[in-house]
């Protein structure tokens, strides 16, 4: 409100007019005498303020079927076969919602199957799938059969893709990435019989017979930072490499950690003998980059907003960390080879 001036006010007078006169004299007039103004002034206020309002954040998800393979239904992919711990359930078992007469990982041997949800992969998509607006009759499973294929240049049959996938800046010039879902250490694996179990450092490795799966990140890590002496052996995927290591073609073979656990406690453990027949001969942390691994899209497939969205909601709500738990964290205790 206008304030108006404090103190005393001069009302305006009342003039007792005479009759005209001829005299060039003014005329006398009788002035009121001043009154005091006691009305109280209205008070002083600031105008109301108005509280800051937070600018809407877009929903990614409120409206994508444009952006989806088959509109209406999530498009999602993985490996054949799937392995554990990433993958779970039994591919011999007709799951709800998987397709009338098995899955394509049905006719697998020694798979574990997308379709039952289960595995850390297998959870954490259908919890994202959830996140973005899909429950799991919306969810669809294409197997690839080749690890390099996904992120591969080119068009994709998927809407997202994963296999313990690591986000790299060359792979990222053919596909587009979501944020990381998994960060992974390498690790070395060995036969516990095998002299190499006693390194303790990059150094002392650099002497034995090492190898690691084709157009994965541990080939290059075995490459570039432990750069062996012995020529570093090279095989077509985590099954062939494990394979070389039982028939004593390599001493340790570089997986993932994760993977590594799985490799030793599920494929070479002979649960009749008294000692494991595998052991992790330790891992490689800084200065070291662990992997990050991340959904593939196609490049440039604007649906990534959508997917990213989804995986911060479930890492948020704490269900990522359960599902970590659940299938992936051993509480066991494993070197650093530095």
């Amino acid at each position: 409100a206008a304030c108006g001036g404090g103190g005393a006010t001069t009302r305006p007078s009342t003039a007792a007019s005479s009759a005209p006169s001829v005299a060039a004299s003014p005329a006398t007039t009788a002035s009121a005498a001043p009154t005091l103004d006691l009305t109280p002034e209205p008070p002083v206020t600031a105008p109301p303020t108005a509280e800051p309002t937070a600018s809407p954040v877009a929903d990614a998800c409120a409206d994508i079927d444009s952006q989806l393979k088959n509109p209406g239904r999530l498009t999602l992919s993985t490996d054949i076969p799937a392995f554990p711990p990433w993958w779970g359930g039994d591919a011999a078992t007709q799951y709800e919602n998987e397709p009338e007469g098995g899955s394509p990982w049905s006719e697998t041997d020694f798979s574990a199957e997308p379709y039952s949800g289960e595995g850390f992969e297998g959870a954490l998509a259908y919890a994202v799938a959830e996140a973005m607006g899909f429950g799991p009759d919306q969810v669809d499973w294409l197997a690839n059969p080749d690890f390099a294929l996904a992120f591969a240049p080119g068009e994709k049959d998927f809407d997202f893709h994963m296999a313990q996938i690591s986000a790299t800046a060359e792979r990222a010039e053919a596909v587009t990435f979501s944020e990381p879902y998994f960060d992974s250490n390498q690790a070395v694996l060995a036969l516990t019989t095998n002299e190499i179990t006693s390194a303790t450092s990059i150094e002392e490795l650099k002497a034995y017979r090492l190898g690691a799966a084709a157009n994965t990140t541990s080939f290059t890590f075995l490459e570039d930072s432990i750069a062996p002496d012995v020529e570093p052996q090279v095989f077509n995927d985590n099954a062939g490499t494990l394979a070389a290591l039982q028939g004593d073609v390599v001493d340790g073979i570089i997986v993932d950690l994760s993977t590594a656990f799985y490799m030793r406690d599920a494929q070479l453990e002979d649960f009749e003998t008294e000692e494991p027949e595998g052991t992790i001969v330790g891992q490689f942390g800084p200065p070291a980059e662990p992997d990050h691994v991340a959904y593939v899209l196609e490049l440039d497939n604007p649906l990534v907003a959508c997917v990213n969205q989804a995986l911060a909601e479930v890492k948020e709500s704490g269900q990522h960390q359960e599902i970590l738990d659940e299938w992936i964290n051993t509480g066991q205790s494993v070197p650093f080879l530095e």
